[in-house]
């Protein structure tokens, strides 16, 4: 049973999205049974194909998302059996904030390559945002980090999966993994404040809300929940009142 403060931990689809688009993105979309570089791609693929998969890429560098997105669709129309390709489709709709087409594309990766990890753990993320599907998030983000135990994305998603379900434990032992694997990452430093700040560790949580923006200044969800907090905290400083408008006077 979920109560509602696991709940609140929930990311929007907007969020999510933002933070995998921010860095640190482990997911390259290959596996064991996928080709692992576009030049193992472009001895599958037909030169078509590979060129509106070589345009995708230059577009996303760019971060133009909804152009790349159709480019990476044009390749897997070309290659309907790249598992590499259709990962992408699903990877850019992903950062494209449309979650029903990077499901169904990760799914449709899972049918071409079942040992596909990277797949994987992209279904738990999305799973782990729609608090009805907790259980599916954790099937996948735990095939995935059997397949691939140092997946650091994997392993910051079950550290949310754990708080979500209130165990505080086994959450900041995943974040304690993650952590110490890559900790200039702004977003894991924001989101484990967040969950700081839920268990009322509101120090804590301040300490890497402030961490984040050290190192990405520009980091807004960050600056707003650093300035939500501090603002709630007794004894800060609270905005002067509005002076009330005098009456007019009425002529006698």
């Amino acid at each position: 049973m979920i109560n509602s403060a696991p709940c609140r931990l929930l990311l929007s689809f907007g969020l999510a999205a933002l933070l995998a688009l921010s860095g640190c993105n482990s997911n390259s979309g290959t596996s064991s049974q996928s080709p692992k570089s576009k030049e193992d791609l472009q001895a599958t693929v037909s030169p078509q194909a590979f060129e509106h998969f070589r345009e995708a890429h230059k577009l996303l560098k760019e971060q133009k998302l909804p152009e790349a997105l159709k480019e990476f669709q044009q390749a897997a129309d070309l290659a309907p059996k790249s598992a590499l390709v259709r990962f992408w489709v699903g990877k850019v709709a992903f950062l494209n904030k449309d979650k029903d087409q990077a499901e169904k594309s990760f799914l449709r990766v899972l049918e071409l390559d079942p040992a596909n990890y990277h797949a994987k753990a992209m279904l738990g993320q999305i799973y782990l945002m729609d608090k009805t599907k907790l259980d599916q998030a954790e099937r996948y983000l735990k095939e995935s980090l059997d397949a691939s135990p140092d997946n650091l994305e994997a392993h910051f998603d079950m550290a949310r999966l754990y708080a979500m379900k209130g165990d505080k434990d086994q959450s900041l032992q995943e974040f304690r993994f993650v952590l110490a694997k890559e900790s200039e990452f702004p977003g894991f430093h924001y989101e484990l404040g967040r969950i700081m700040e839920s268990w009322g560790e509101k120090d804590v949580a301040l300490n890497h809300y402030r961490r984040a923006l050290v190192l990405n200044p520009r980091f807004a969800p960050a600056t707003q929940a650093l300035q939500k907090l501090e603002s709630s905290r007794p004894g800060a400083a609270q905005p002067a009142p509005t002076p009330a408008k005098p009456k007019a006077r009425k002529p006698k």
